[in-house]
C-alpha cells in the first residue's frame, strides 16, 4: 500500500513489537478467563470450536464466531484507514495505535461497568468479546503493514515456525561465518540473521509473558487489571505521535 505522499521514516522503537506481543498474549488471557473461553488474538482458536460444533455444542460458539467476523472487519477497516491517513499526507502509525487503543477501552469498560457477565451466551459480554477482537486485528494489519520485518505480535503458531528457521538459519551463518574471511559482506549477514533471530523470541516471549501476566492479574486484581494492556497502547501511541513530530 505505497505512500501517496512520502514522509520520512521514522525508525521502529525496538520494545515496541515486544509490547504489543505483550498486550495481545495480556488481552487473550482476560478474554480467556472473563468471557468464557474466547481468544480475542489468537482467533484459531475459535475455528476450531466452529469446527468442533459439528460434534460437541457449544453454548457459547455465537461469541467466538462472531470474533472471528469482527477481527477480520476490524483488519479491513485498519488497512482502508492506513490508506486514508497516507493520502492525507500523515503517518498512520500513531492514529492506529490510537484506534486499538480505544477499542480495548471500550472493551475494558464494558466488562467493567456493566453488568457482571453471566455466561459464553451473554450478549453484554459478546460484544465486549467483538471489541477485543476488533482490537486485536488492529494490532494484526498494523504490525503487518506498517512494522517491515516484524513477525505477527498476536499469532504464535507462524511465529513458533519462523523461530525454527530461525535457530536453523543461526547455526549455518555462524557456520559459514567461522569460514569466512569476516569481511564485511560476512559480518553484515551474519548480524541479520542473528538480529531477526532476537526479534522473534522477543515477540514470542512478550506475548508468554503477557499471557501469564493477564492471568496473574485477572485472579489477583479483577477486570480492572486489564487497563494496563490500555495504558500500554496510549503510551505507544503518544511516543509514535511523538517521534512523528520529530521526523
Amino acid at each position: 500500500m505505497p505512500d501517496v505522499h512520502p514522509h520520512r521514516h521514522v525508525p521502529l522503537q525496538k520494545t515496541m513489537p515486544t509490547l504489543l506481543s505483550f498486550v495481545a498474549g495480556y488481552v487473550d488471557s482476560y478474554t480467556y478467563l472473563a468471557l468464557f473461553g474466547l481468544f480475542a488474538a489468537q482467533v484459531t482458536g475459535s475455528f476450531v470450536i466452529a469446527g468442533a460444533e459439528l460434534v460437541h455444542h457449544d453454548a457459547g460458539v455465537t461469541g467466538k464466531l462472531l470474533a472471528i467476523v469482527a477481527f477480520i472487519a476490524a483488519a479491513a477497516i485498519t488497512a482502508a484507514l492506513i490508506g486514508l491517513v497516507r493520502e492525507r499526507g500523515h503517518a498512520p502509525m500513531p492514529w492506529m495505535l490510537a484506534l486499538e487503543a480505544v477499542l480495548l477501552a471500550a472493551f475494558v469498560a464494558i466488562i467493567l461497568f456493566g453488568p457482571k457477565v453471566a455466561g459464553a451466551g451473554d450478549w453484554h459480554g459478546i460484544i465486549a468479546g467483538l471489541l477485543a477482537a476488533c482490537a486485536m486485528g488492529t494490532q494484526s494489519v498494523l504490525v503487518r503493514l506498517l512494522m517491515r520485518g516484524i513477525p505477527q505480535t498476536n499469532v504464535m503458531t507462524g511465529n513458533m515456525t519462523q523461530l525454527g528457521i530461525a535457530i536453523t538459519d543461526i547455526i549455518v551463518a555462524r557456520r559459514r561465518f567461522a569460514r569466512s574471511s569476516h569481511d564485511t559482506s560476512a559480518v553484515a549477514h551474519y548480524h541479520a540473521v542473528r538480529d531477526q533471530l532476537l526479534v522473534v523470541l522477543s515477540v514470542a516471549a512478550g506475548f508468554l509473558v503477557g499471557a501469564a501476566a493477564g492471568a496473574v492479574a485477572f485472579v489477583a486484581i479483577g477486570i480492572s487489571g486489564a487497563l494496563l494492556a490500555v495504558a500500554i497502547v496510549v503510551v505507544l501511541a503518544l511516543w509514535a505521535l511523538g517521534r512523528e513530530s520529530e521526523a
